[in-house]
């Protein structure tokens, strides 16, 4: 994929031995554009002013000709950033941002149905594709509930190539019988193995098969996989309301141009926040990866999140989150404060019974 016409022909003016000249060398985008050009370049004289400047400089000149606007600048600093891989140029606050906005229906300028973000889409500036895609998005949500109240609903994230994929998350009942099927192959000793695994041989691998088979389906399917699917279910839910308030503002200042970009910062940033704060509640998604250990490498809980690259597939997860510096600060400070929270609520609720059960 390559950037066309990314400067106006105007802007440049050769002489007659410009045209002979070789064109081999590659100068710096972020040059160009930082207006630096004030003498020639392969003989060819370039006279421009400053434009914008976070283009990646190592864009070639060979990429760059005819910047129309501020939003063309953007697109095609999109579409390099897609081609050159240049995700690391993003801050991480963005990226946390971008990854909560995919993961659930509701962002004004994500269109997850095709897989794509359309920043400032001319849908938006009609009152109907306004309102219509938030009742749009509130009817994904309610069916992503149904979806994860059974065998589970899909989810969009960005791979290592930044690239926007799908995946699937396991719903409730999926967990359940997952937990079912693990503990019955569990109880076979390996006799009956649903999952595929391999026949265990002689009186210590089966009893080894059995040990590890039900650690699975306590911790994975039934702790995990069905506590995860409550809160996905809850979320579900409470981002459809949050769609459906969202159309109060849409037809009403949402048809001037700044009122316009203010419901959409203010409704994306708030679907951000409800996401985080359901991730970081007791089995939540991100409650999960602050909590998880690896005995092997005798990583305790915290330190074990703390330790992951930003981009860890082999766990379903991290499979599907950037898990930058920024993500495992709020996701850890949250999931103990959610601990504390759950803690002191429990403790004063078991109080609570004993006076009552002494009559008090």
């Amino acid at each position: 994929m390559q950037l066309q016409n990314i400067f106006s022909t105007s802007h440049i003016n050769s002489d007659s031995n410009a045209a002979k000249a070789p064109h081999n060398n590659k100068m710096s985008f972020q040059s160009v554009l930082e207006g630096n050009l004030s003498g020639n370049v392969n003989d060819v004289s370039i006279k421009t002013t400053p434009m914008f400047t976070l283009i990646p400089s190592d864009i070639p000149l060979e990429f760059a000709s005819n910047i129309a606007s501020g939003r063309d600048v953007s697109a095609a600093y999109k579409k390099a950033q897609n081609q050159y891989g240049e995700s690391d140029k993003i801050s991480d606050i963005s990226k946390y941002k971008d990854d909560q906005l995919l993961s659930n229906p509701g962002g004004d300028d994500y269109y997850l149905d095709q897989r794509k973000v359309a920043p400032h889409p001319e849908v938006q500036e009609s009152f109907w594709g306004r309102v219509g895609k938030d009742i749009s998005d509130a009817f994904s949500n309610v069916k992503n509930f149904f979806k994860d109240l059974f065998f589970g609903s899909k989810i969009k994230y960005r791979d290592e190539n930044n690239q926007i994929q799908e995946a699937g998350q396991r719903g409730l009942l999926g967990s359940v019988v997952d937990f079912f099927k693990g503990v019955g192959s569990a109880l076979s000793f390996g006799s009956w193995r649903p999952n595929g695994e391999k026949e265990p041989q002689g009186v210590l691998e089966r009893i080894g098969f059995f040990v590890s088979n039900v650690k699975k389906a306590i911790f994975g399917d039934l702790i995990q996989g069905a506590g995860r699917s409550l809160i996905h279910m809850g979320e579900d839910l409470i981002l459809a309301g949050w769609n459906l308030i969202e159309v109060i503002p849409d037809a009403t200042v949402g048809n001037f141009n700044k009122g316009r970009e203010l419901v959409t910062d203010l409704f994306d940033n708030g679907q951000v926040v409800l996401d985080y704060l359901t991730d970081i509640l007791p089995f939540g998604d991100a409650w999960q990866r602050v909590h998880a250990t690896n005995l092997g490498e005798s990583d305790l809980p915290i330190i074990s999140n703390l330790k992951k690259p930003e981009h860890y597939p082999e766990d379903v997860r991290w499979r599907y989150v950037r898990n930058t510096p920024f993500r495992k600060a709020i996701e850890t400070a949250g999931s103990l404060l959610a601990d504390f929270m759950t803690l002191k609520i429990l403790g004063h609720t078991k109080l609570f019974s004993d006076k009552n059960r002494n009559g008090n």
